[in-house]
């Protein structure tokens, strides 16, 4: 089940993230998924509120985007990922205008399966200072 469940998160972020097509989540997350991610102030639950947050908060968000992975980690239930994106804004992040600017990050990424092979649970860590450098929103030393 784990080789699955790898392929089921390569896919995901192939067809449903850099392919841009939100109808395709239901292909690989549980109904009641729960979803943290460091650009919504609560915890995204149910694939429906899951679809609308990752069109808002990626697929429109960025004009384009790829993801290449670096480390995958497998058990049974669990898959961690170490990914990076590189991505060109096409709106606003955090409320600042990003269009046309390129961004590059790295991401954690933790999706906890259920026996249908379905993820039921995404938790997305990332250094959203090092992103808010880069589209020249903050400075630092």
């Amino acid at each position: 089940m784990s080789a699955k469940n790898l392929e089921a998160v390569k896919k995901y972020f192939k067809y449903c993230v850099d392919g841009k097509d939100a109808e395709r989540v239901h292909e690989y997350f549980d109904a009641d998924v729960i979803v943290h991610r460091p650009d919504c102030d609560a915890p995204i639950r149910g694939v429906s509120n899951f679809k609308r947050a990752l069109r808002e908060h990626v697929l429109e968000r960025y004009e384009s985007i790829t993801t290449t992975f670096s480390k995958e980690i497998v058990t049974d239930d669990v898959i961690v990922v170490h990914l990076t994106h590189q991505a060109r804004g096409s709106n606003t992040w955090h409320g600042f205008d990003v269009q046309g600017k390129d961004v590059t990050w790295t991401a954690l990424t933790y999706f906890r399966f259920n026996d249908s092979g379905k993820i039921v649970e995404e938790i997305v860590e990332r250094n959203e200072l090092f992103m808010a450098r880069q589209l020249g929103i903050v400075e630092y030393i």
